[in-house]
């Protein structure tokens, strides 16, 4: 019982250090290509039929690309309140001004949000 516990280990051991020894020794890790392919062949695709978000304008900044929105709790942004967002296309403040209400889409940009797509809902 005792040689099949350390056959076992050495096993196991062997098996753990493998893709180490290949990396040593320059040789491709068929470990590393296999993850690789399992990342390419995983792909999630946002749902394209996801309900806008809903709100008002307060402002528009359109030199600096930029509006001010008073809406209601989002998936992103679950507080709800006011608050200054960048836009992705500027173009689409055009005709926009305070008390429109509107329709949009936002996307986490760093630290940030930024509108991606925004439509008037007057």
């Amino acid at each position: 019982m005792f040689k099949t516990r350390i056959a076992l280990s050495a096993f196991f051991a062997a098996m753990a250090l493998a893709p180490l020894a290949t990396q040593a020794a320059g040789l491709p890790s068929t470990h590393e290509n296999h993850q690789d392919q399992a990342l390419e062949e995983c792909t999630v695709e946002a749902p394209s039929d996801t309900p806008l978000a809903s709100g008002r304008i307060v402002a528009v900044d359109k030199e600096a690309g930029r509006v001010t929105i008073d809406y209601r709790p989002l998936p992103l942004l679950p507080e709800g309140g006011v608050r200054v967002f960048a836009v992705e296309d500027p173009s689409s403040l055009k005709g926009l001004g305070p008390g429109d209400r509107v329709r949009f889409e936002l996307e986490r940009d760093g630290r940030g949000f930024v509108v991606t797509r925004l439509e008037n809902s007057n």
